[in-house]
């Protein structure tokens, strides 16, 4: 399937559904002219009631004026949230594929996020559905004050906090969002900042943007990596600013 084909059934399959953040498209924005990477890549954010749909698409890296006409490798959507509206549109994105599971599990092995994957010749399409929002089985109390104390400690490494924060993140609470936010306060961490984007904890914006007015402006890939969790956190603050007085956020 070409970009410009892929790009056209997405257009189409969220008609009418707002995009919470300006999209980003590497080919056309010239902070990524020499990020190294073999491919070009587009994000967009389309929000709807309490869920974000996250809609990535890949293709190999030509001259910006041939990426139309290029096949795209990968088209995938990140259901984030509770939407039953943006999961009914993300399915029409399969229709016609042929299903190929085994492209996926090549990819992601059984990794516990629900997905479903077709193929159009060369084009991987797949849907990720991420865990919903609210709260999670807790954490033992003394591996929970073992792992946040990791984070806590001005001597740990920045492997040993990554660790921390993901095995922190299979409890949902207020507690392990606080526990990130203090993290981030004291030191910036991708791996903090990817999980309360995904859990649309909004506060985590300000400490975002401190960690990109201080990147290093060669450093491509973690700006890369920082400005699309901004847009994704942006989508999400849009969406709560959206809901009115009185409807819960996500």
């Amino acid at each position: 399937m070409r970009l410009k084909d892929a790009q056209a059934l997405v257009d189409r399959c969220f008609a009418g559904i707002p995009e919470g953040a300006a999209r980003l498209s590497e080919p056309d924005d010239p902070r990524f002219a020499d990020r190294p990477s073999a491919v070009w890549l587009e994000y967009r954010w389309y929000v709807h009631q309490r869920g974000l749909a996250e809609v990535f698409l890949k293709w190999g890296r030509v001259s910006p004026e041939r990426s139309a006409e290029s096949e795209a490798s990968v088209v995938r959507v990140h259901l984030i949230g509770d939407s039953s509206g943006l999961s009914g549109r993300a399915q029409g994105l399969l229709v016609g594929g042929t299903p190929s599971p085994e492209r996926i599990l090549g990819v992601f092995g059984d990794d516990g996020v629900g997905r479903e994957c077709v193929s159009f010749g060369g084009t991987n399409v797949t849907l990720e559905h991420w865990v919903k929002g609210g709260p999670r089985e807790m954490l033992d109390e003394d591996r929970y004050q073992a792992l946040a104390g990791v984070l806590a400690d001005p001597e740990s490494t920045p492997e040993e906090r990554h660790e921390a924060v993901q095995r922190l993140s299979a409890e949902r609470s207020e507690r392990v969002v606080s526990a990130l936010l203090g993290l981030l306060v004291e030191r910036s961490s991708i791996m903090a900042l990817r999980v309360l984007s995904e859990w649309g904890v909004v506060q985590a914006r300000e400490p975002l943007r401190r960690a990109l007015g201080a990147l290093d402006p060669d450093n491509t890939s973690d700006l890369w990596a920082l400005t699309a969790l901004d847009r994704r956190l942006e989508a999400w603050e849009f969406m709560t600013q959206g809901a009115g007085p009185g409807t819960p956020g996500p």
